[in-house]
């Protein structure tokens, strides 16, 4: 086992849903699960950051015990049981959180992986141990973020596949032995939304919270070429085109 990521000795997933950051967007998640549900997942992942949003940690977290859903801690997460970072908006208090909620987020692994039919999957919140990690090839917007981490997991040759969230932002970046999925959020009104993810057809399907109804956003297929390949994250040149997994607005 390599050190620090939590196995888990399932079978190989078929079809698994992914919800992003979940900031106490309770109705929202109850929602994304039911939904899932019915679409014959073998599994549901989430990136975590369960805390910190206008909705209520405790239900959250009573629906991802209750449904057996595979979590990984956020920073948030972290930053409320060390009660750190409480400034930010919306925050929660340890103080204020349940005994069991607060057991479950201290529990939480940094990292899971996970057999699917198409390879393995590492599912964290930033990239491996680091939570506040990001990765971005840099486009004209945002400048390049480079990641050692996610560069020893490429070169490690254990895994096919990356599930991430901490930037919100649903894309794909093709590496030659990988692909990092961005799994979005549930919060907020820039594109809410989960995933499911079929490892025999290798589509992914996204779907949008629209009035907090599920509309689906996108369907794209995991094994595409793609515009941009790089061997790792020392590859990054700053003038990507993001793989988005949701529709952009036209401005």
């Amino acid at each position: 086992m390599t050190l620090g990521i939590q196995m888990d000795p399932g079978m190989a997933d078929h079809r698994i849903g992914v919800i992003g950051d979940v900031h106490a967007e309770n109705r929202r998640l109850e929602t994304a699960i039911a939904f899932l549900t019915t679409q014959g997942v073998d599994s549901i992942l989430c990136t975590g950051d369960i805390v910190d949003g206008v909705g209520n940690p405790d239900k959250c977290i009573d629906l991802l015990t209750k449904h057996n859903i595979r979590v990984v801690q956020g920073n948030h997460d972290r930053w409320c049981l060390e009660e750190k970072a409480r400034h930010v908006p919306n925050a929660h208090l340890r103080v204020n959180l349940d005994k069991n909620s607060i057991e479950y987020l201290t529990q939480l692994p940094k990292q899971l992986a996970i057999n699917t039919i198409a390879g393995s999957l590492l599912l964290c919140h930033g990239i491996g141990n680091n939570d506040l990690r990001k990765v971005w090839p840099g486009t004209e917007r945002m400048p390049a973020e480079r990641s050692k981490e996610l560069d020893a997991i490429i070169a490690s040759n254990e895994y096919q596949f990356v599930v991430n969230g901490h930037m919100h932002f649903k894309t794909i970046i093709h590496f030659t032995n990988l692909k990092l999925i961005n799994a979005g959020t549930i919060r907020g009104d820039h594109w809410p939304g989960f995933s499911l993810i079929d490892f025999r057809t290798l589509l992914i399907d996204t779907y949008r919270f629209k009035d907090d109804v599920v509309h689906h956003e996108k369907t794209t297929p995991l094994d595409d070429e793609p515009a941009c390949l790089f061997g790792d994250t020392q590859d990054f040149r700053g003038n990507w085109q993001p793989q988005l997994l949701f529709h952009m607005p036209k401005s």
